[in-house]
């Protein structure tokens, strides 16, 4: 097994369990635990979202990464209807923050692009401005 290989393995298995531990967490029976370690709710979202799906980019990295963050959402998605059946509170904040947390994983790598188009652009600006004044000009024959 090659290296990137037993690090998606590793990455599967973290994977795994911080999801069961989310799981738990979020549709168990101990309503407010989250408390305890984050003490704003939304935050707590926040944070096991941005870590569920940076950890899934590293268990499935030949996937696309907006098609994780999507699913990572439509998980969020489904936590919030599943602690609805279970008598606990489905909340629209919340899934805006599981959201907001999967979104902020690939926010860099969004602002990166730009930043490398616009360094592209200026370049290819640059070069043409300092052309030889021959080189811009067609002949005429």
């Amino acid at each position: 097994m090659d290296r990137s290989a037993r690090t998606a393995s590793i990455a599967r298995w973290l994977l795994l369990s911080a999801a069961a531990v989310c799981a738990f967490g979020m549709l168990g029976p101990f309503r407010g635990l989250e408390k305890h370690i984050v003490p704003v709710d939304k935050a707590a979202h926040f944070i096991a979202f941005y870590g569920l799906t940076l950890l899934s980019f590293s268990a499935f990295p030949n996937r696309r990464r907006m098609d994780l963050v999507t699913l990572a959402i439509f998980v969020g998605a489904g936590v919030e209807v599943l602690q609805s059946l279970t008598g606990r509170d489905g909340e629209l904040g919340d899934l805006l923050a599981d959201a907001a947390g999967a979104l902020a994983v690939v926010a860099p790598i969004w602002l990166e692009r730009q930043r490398e188009v616009r360094v592209e652009r200026r370049a290819a600006r640059f070069a043409a401005a300092t052309a030889p004044a021959q080189a811009r000009e067609p002949e005429t024959a």
